[in-house]
């Protein structure tokens, strides 16, 4: 029988797997989502708390899960620009190398109708101007890990989860170079598979398109094509960790917790640590905040 997991919001850290550990890992890395950079709401000092927490962690690197800034959706240029300066120089405190995913609040002016779809800047061209390609791929030590934009424009310039035709052809071919028995590990910004919305609303609540990603059966039925070992998410700022088949899907919680106005119900401002033992995964919840 397959078994599912839920770790929902807690206030405590805690590890993800129960069983006896390596005195070692491989590897680890930290996995920071949902950040939301502003120059307000004491963000700055908070963000620089959690760069100096996963600096003594010492993490072979840091891993983003998109919502890097406050919000670039619905704001001037000149406002964009100094959120995106704002986070570029503060990551720059990170003492290992940072690879970052693109969220829904880095796509610049899909709410602002007075600027045009052309714009040199306009979705998520602002991004790649600051940050780089939306979607790409990097290996290791024999792990291959694979980072995906998971949002699009609806025809009333809003936002969904999905990913394009362009990214699904490019990730068919990023897979067929991967060997089979290559454990892979895949970072997105709103979830592929979530069920925190039924937890609330009951089991038959169906989760709306900005909460999931709309062809994420799709994109999953590549990635089993592999050997899939765990997804990364952001987006919903809770703790969520399934694990279906051996694969986790972990919602990262939010290092910004309430958007740097306090803890989100139970769950303060925090990271997850990944640590990798062969082709297995331990992982803790790490809150960083100082009182």
């Amino acid at each position: 029988m397959k078994t599912i997991r839920i770790f929902l919001i807690l206030a405590i850290l805690f590890s993800g797997c129960t069983r006896d550990k390596s005195p070692k890992p491989d590897f680890t890395f930290a996995f920071l989502t949902d950040i939301h950079i502003t120059p307000d709401r004491n963000a700055p000092e908070g963000f620089q708390q959690a760069i100096d927490t996963v600096n003594a962690l010492k993490p072979d690197f840091v891993l983003t899960g998109g919502d890097l800034i406050m919000d670039a959706l619905g704001q001037t240029r000149g406002r964009a620009d100094s959120l995106y300066q704002l986070y570029l120089e503060m990551a720059k405190g990170f003492q290992v190398p940072v690879y970052n995913t693109v969220g829904n609040h880095e796509l610049f002016a899909f709410y602002t109708h007075n600027i045009d779809t052309t714009d040199v800047d306009y979705g998520d061209r602002m991004y790649r101007r600051y940050i780089g390609d939306p979607w790409y791929s990097f290996d290791h030590k024999g792990w291959h890990f694979i980072s995906l934009k998971s949002i699009e424009q609806t025809p009333t310039r809003r936002y969904q989860g999905e990913i394009n035709p362009e990214q699904l052809e490019w990730l068919k071919q990023d897979l067929a170079a991967v060997d089979s028995l290559t454990p892979i590990i895949v970072t997105v910004h709103i979830p592929l598979i979530t069920v925190y919305d039924q937890w609330k609303h009951g089991g038959t609540y169906t989760n709306s398109p900005v909460s999931v990603i709309t062809n994420g059966k799709e994109v999953m039925d590549l990635l089993r094509t592999r050997n899939i070992r765990l997804i990364l998410q952001g987006h919903q700022h809770y703790l969520e960790d399934l694990v279906v088949d051996g694969v986790h899907v972990i919602t990262g919680g939010a290092v910004s917790a309430g958007w740097w106005q306090g803890p989100l119900g139970t769950l303060k401002e925090g990271f997850v640590m990944v640590k990798i033992f062969g082709q297995e995964i331990d992982w803790e919840y790490i809150e960083y905040r100082k009182e």
